[in-house]
């Protein structure tokens, strides 16, 4: 084995356990912040949001951070032509990342293919000024993680049993609290709803649903779903064409057939503030068709030994919300199932071509950039581990000089 080898072997354990290192105390700074506001802003209300809030854009903040020193990725952008202006996107010419404008009040679908799906779904929020609006859905049973789950609920972060008689009523609670916040007319405005169901359903009544009030701040959201509920995997592969068959539907190629239920409820529960739905269609670099991407891409892998993809493809489109049949639940079925066939020829064409771009008139822009923060965030993220390293290093360096 040549000194080489060896160098780079200790290089890649060093940057292992510090990688370790930064994500152990940014979690622990994020949680006591989180604390301190809890304790200190409880009587004000909006300024412990905007606290928790800050936390929350620091978690992407972290996770971003450790992805840039470890497994560093690029992002291309490919925009619908038909429905997403163009222009949205820019380059960021101070950290080579990318700068959006995307709406302040929308529910974002996308494919599931990695279990890091989310973190670049988050950072491509994070282009638009909103990475401390994110909310996602989660398993019950992650709000159980020691640190990390005290800190996914103080984001309101909405776990789900997977079981709708269970999540129904605590998914409504949460999407109406999104809801009426964003309208300046929620809790964070010193409002509250009327009455409480015996089974926990928090009930409003807006003499006007549709009523926004501009003297109150207006929190914006963007909420993550993945509609098919899992990864893409032969597991999962294997029993979307065991349910295609039992209901007569065409499966797909590159995809597993979504699940529409509380999709439609989160559109029915945010009606009133939503101002659009992206679908983002995701494909990575080194992932082949038929190959799938959770297998070569795991989440030990990506964030402790590197092997993140070079290019992440991300295709993105809109919907507004009248074209979308959310009062009826077969033609939202029907609805869903076509984007998701449109969303899995898109595949095959990214598998065949290698990118999303379409040509004109099918795409509005093409740009790319890298998966990376501002650079002072980012010095904010390793001050502390950096501090402690080097207080680490004189500590050794006095009792061995």
């Amino acid at each position: 084995m040549t000194v080489r080898v060896v160098a780079q072997r200790a290089l890649k354990i060093v940057i292992t356990l510090a990688s370790i290192v930064i994500f152990i105390q940014g979690a622990l700074a994020i949680v006591v912040h989180q604390l301190v506001a809890n304790l200190l802003l409880s009587s004000d209300p909006i300024r412990r949001q905007k606290h928790l809030d800050y936390t929350k854009k620091k978690f992407i903040l972290l996770l971003v951070t450790i992805l840039t020193i470890v497994a560093p990725s690029s992002v291309r952008i490919t925009t619908d032509g038909r429905t997403m202006p163009k222009n949205l996107f820019s380059n960021d010419i101070h950290t080579g990342g990318l700068l959006s404008n995307l709406r302040r009040k929308s529910l974002l679908i996308a494919n599931h293919q990695i279990y890091t799906d989310w973190v670049f779904l988050w950072w491509l929020t994070y282009t638009g000024g909103l990475a401390g609006n994110v909310f996602i859905m989660l398993k019950q049973s992650l709000a159980r993680i020691p640190i990390l789950g005290y800190g996914m609920e103080n984001y309101k972060f909405i776990f789900m049993n997977r079981k709708w008689s269970k999540d129904k009523i605590n998914l409504a609670n949460r999407l109406s609290n999104m809801d009426h916040n964003a309208r300046g007319v929620g809790d964070l405005a010193g409002k509250h709803f009327s009455a409480k169901t015996e089974e926990g359903l928090e009930v409003w009544t807006d003499q006007d649903p549709h009523y926004v009030d501009r003297s109150q701040k207006s929190w914006p959201y963007s909420l993550i779903i993945f509609p098919e509920g899992t990864n893409l995997s032969q597991n999962t592969r294997n029993k979307s064409e065991i349910f295609a068959a039992k209901a007569n539907l065409e499966n797909f190629r590159n995809l597993v057939i979504p699940r529409s239920t509380g999709l439609r409820f989160a559109l029915q529960e945010l009606r009133n503030s939503c101002e659009v739905v992206y679908d983002a269609t995701i494909g990575y670099s080194g992932v082949k068709q038929n190959e799938y991407g959770q297998d070569i891409y795991q989440l030990g892998n990506i964030f402790l030994k590197g092997q993140a993809p070079e290019l992440v493809d991300i295709h993105l489109r809109a919907f507004e919300l009248d074209e979308i049949p959310i009062d009826d639940e077969s033609k939202f079925s029907e609805w869903l199932l076509k984007v998701w066939r449109e969303k899995d020829e898109l595949l095959d064409y990214y598998y065949e071509h290698k990118n999303f771009d379409r040509g004109p008139g099918e795409t509005s822009q093409v740009v790319t950039g890298t998966c990376k923060v501002q650079r002072l965030e980012m010095i904010q993220m390793l001050a502390l581990p950096c501090l402690t390293a080097l207080t680490i290093g004189v500590l050794i360096w006095k009792k061995y000089a």
